[in-house]
């Protein structure tokens, strides 16, 4: 079957053929362009996930700021559960450690979106800008968030 219809109708398949073919350095069967834009990808899904953890773990320390008066056990099991995936996602993609200013700035956004949907606070009650910023800096000597 040829490479590029199995990637279009078949991707499992393909993704099996393409695995077979490198195992066995088949370099002839290898679909070039489709494994390129496949490892990109997953580059790329690399870095959404670490802009959805920190998405979750500032909204939830926006709101353990600003509503005070609503902290949970939940709020807090949240922030300590982001503040461990986040370290541990960054040890196994080590190189996402030089974009993480720019994932706190990607996920900040997300997160006073979550901060508005689970309370009743108005927007301008939020920063308009990440005040977490500096701990980047502190991630990429080694401390965590």
């Amino acid at each position: 079957m040829d490479k590029p219809f199995l990637y279009d109708q078949d991707f499992y398949g393909w993704t099996q053929q393409q695995a077979k073919a490198l195992e066995q350095r088949l370099v002839i069967e290898l679909d070039w362009q489709h494994l390129q834009e496949e490892i990109q990808a997953l580059g790329r899904q690399e870095y959404r996930e670490l802009v959805s953890h920190l998405s979750v773990l500032l909204g939830h320390l926006l709101k353990w700021e600003y509503q005070p008066e609503q902290r949970s056990r939940s709020w807090f099991l949240t922030i300590r559960e982001q503040r461990r995936a986040i370290p541990r996602h960054l040890r196994q993609n080590a190189s996402l450690k030089s974009r993480i200013e720019e994932a706190l700035l990607d996920g900040f956004e997300a997160g006073v979106d979550l901060a508005l949907r689970e309370t009743n606070l108005p927007l301008r009650t939020f920063p308009e800008h990440c005040l977490y910023l500096g701990v980047a800096e502190k991630e990429r000597k080694g401390d965590s968030l």
